[in-house]
């Protein structure tokens, strides 16, 4: 039995597909996005922006364009993931290549945030991915008027679980190593 209860969320946190049709609140939407926006970030820039999905008939458009969001539904919300490349021009270093790709890395700990925060308040949640597949970046930019130097990460959905899978038990001591490989 697990006594911490942030240990318990990460290790009981499953991937939900079924969604009832009850919306999401607006308080929980924005616990969610706050938990997001508390993740770590390189230098702090914090390139994240979230575009939340409502709308009903963008959800049935985003259902029949992005193969791994069919789940989409009434009740549940979408949340795109964005990073913001812009944020990494200013750095003057002679690795600068390697630090505009950091937004992947810090958006992707914003979405695991997320999806724990919506474990934690009772809410079930999938993430489907965008980026690095072209064409379902370039579909999201059409679709949401994202601007070029901002990247759709992913799409995470968000409802109220018709149930919940049982964890997986994901532990494997072949992959652990200690000072080498």
């Amino acid at each position: 039995m697990i006594q911490n209860e942030t240990i318990a969320n990460i290790l009981t946190r499953v991937t939900v597909r079924n969604f009832t049709d009850e919306p999401v609140s607006d308080r929980s939407l924005r616990l969610l996005l706050q938990a997001a926006m508390a993740a770590p970030s390189s230098m702090n820039l914090q390139p994240w922006h979230f575009i939340v999905i409502r709308d009903e008939s963008l959800k049935r458009i985003l259902k029949d364009s992005l193969p791994y969001a069919r789940m989409i539904n009434r009740g549940c919300a979408g949340i795109v993931v964005c990073g913001d490349t812009s944020l990494y021009e200013h750095i003057n270093r002679t690795d600068r290549e390697d630090n505009t790709l950091y937004w992947v890395q810090d958006c992707s700990a914003a979405s695991e945030n997320l999806l724990l925060a919506a474990h934690a308040i009772g809410l079930g949640a999938v993430w489907t991915g965008v980026w690095p597949l072209q064409s379902r970046v370039d579909r999201l930019r059409g679709l949401l008027d994202i601007p070029g130097h901002v990247v759709p990460l992913n799409l995470i959905l968000v409802g109220h679980p018709v149930s919940l899978p049982l964890p997986k038990e994901k532990w494997d001591e072949k992959k652990l190593h200690y000072d080498r490989f």
